[in-house]
């Protein structure tokens, strides 16, 4: 007769073999009910822990997704592919790699990716609503640890938040600003949408600072964009059709369609945007953008899965384990 199996156990159970290993090696993140189901099947099953247990800890497998907006161009692009680059080395420590794309900003699509995940932790980068915190509460909850990636979800209960400080990083851009701009005039800020964090954060930091030390220089209404380049562009030729522009700061992405309607308006005013890509750096190189706020995705995405791998196996972090660089780029040193 065949010995029952840890796979015996999670069957009886229905809880993933993460959850199993979890419970049987005494870790965290496992609600109270999955362990006293898992015990309940061990008991059931007459699985013996100490020769199994063993086995699966020489041969642990770890399943991580990253749940990201799809994109193919732009930061995403640079997100993913640093994801991808990592791979095959991944995979020969035993850790396999899912990416699993949805919309931004789709709250509705992003809760239905997030129901339907199945993996020991997950990286996210999505937007920041009652709904999405609840998901994460219920992963939370199931044993499946939650990283959150360049836009954070405090309120949730997430296990951890990988990525610049969005907050430091508007004021950096608002101290740049008020120093690059000559005299007064207005300043167009562009979000993608104030539903995500990593957005609002860089806002709040950017008014602080240009309303505590730049008082000349007016600041126009926010705009949302959606991290679309032809509304990004429409925004910006209706908002210097009104008015000169003396400045703007882009806090998401559509940067095609700001490079376009900057080229198209004399004086060109002060252009600060967020991440160094192809786009911003053809525009720092032609005088289009004057600065570039960036994140090493590949650094960024490097400790997430660290971070997930600690957790899963039930470590305490550092508490600056998640904490990217902010870099600063001009036509000088791209």
């Amino acid at each position: 007769m065949t010995s029952p199996t840890v796979r015996d156990v999670a069957a009886l159970a229905d809880v993933s073999l993460a959850t199993v290993d979890r419970v049987l090696n005494n870790r965290k993140g496992v609600s109270a009910k999955a362990i006293a189901k898992v015990r309940a099947a061990v008991a059931q099953s007459g699985y013996i822990r100490n020769l199994a247990a063993a086995n699966l800890s020489q041969r642990r497998v770890y399943r991580f997704c990253f749940v990201v907006p799809a994109g193919d161009t732009g930061f995403i692009a640079l997100l993913q592919n640093a994801i991808e680059a990592q791979r095959s080395h991944l995979m020969q420590r035993q850790i396999l790699i899912q990416i699993v794309p949805t919309r931004a900003f789709d709250v509705a699509g992003q809760v239905a990716v997030l129901r339907s995940l199945d993996c020991d932790a997950v990286a996210l980068m999505v937007s920041e609503s009652p709904e999405i915190q609840e998901e994460v509460s219920r992963l939370m909850a199931a044993g499946i640890q939650v990283v959150t990636l360049v836009a954070d979800l405090p309120q949730s209960g997430r296990s951890a938040y990988v990525g610049i400080d969005n907050v430091a990083a508007g004021r950096t851009a608002a101290e740049f600003m008020g120093r690059f701009v000559h005299g007064a005039g207005p300043v167009l800020m562009i979000a993608g949408s104030l539903t995500s964090r990593d957005h609002t954060e860089r806002l709040m930091g950017f008014r602080l600072v240009m309303q505590e030390r730049f008082e000349t220089l007016g600041l126009l209404p926010v705009v949302e964009g959606s991290d679309d380049a032809a509304t990004v562009e429409r925004l910006v030729l209706a908002a210097a059709a009104a008015r000169p522009l003396a400045g703007i700061y882009a806090i998401g992405a559509g940067n095609r369609g700001l490079v376009r309607a900057v080229n198209a308006i004399t004086p060109k005013p002060v252009t600060i945007v967020h991440e160094l890509t192809p786009t911003s750096r053809a525009g720092l190189r032609d005088g289009t953008i004057t600065l570039v706020l960036d994140q090493d995705t590949l650094a960024a995405t490097a400790a997430a899965v660290e971070i997930m791998r600690q957790l899963t196996e039930g470590r305490d972090l550092p508490p600056d384990a998640g904490k990217i660089r902010l870099n600063l780029y001009c036509r000088e040193n791209i």
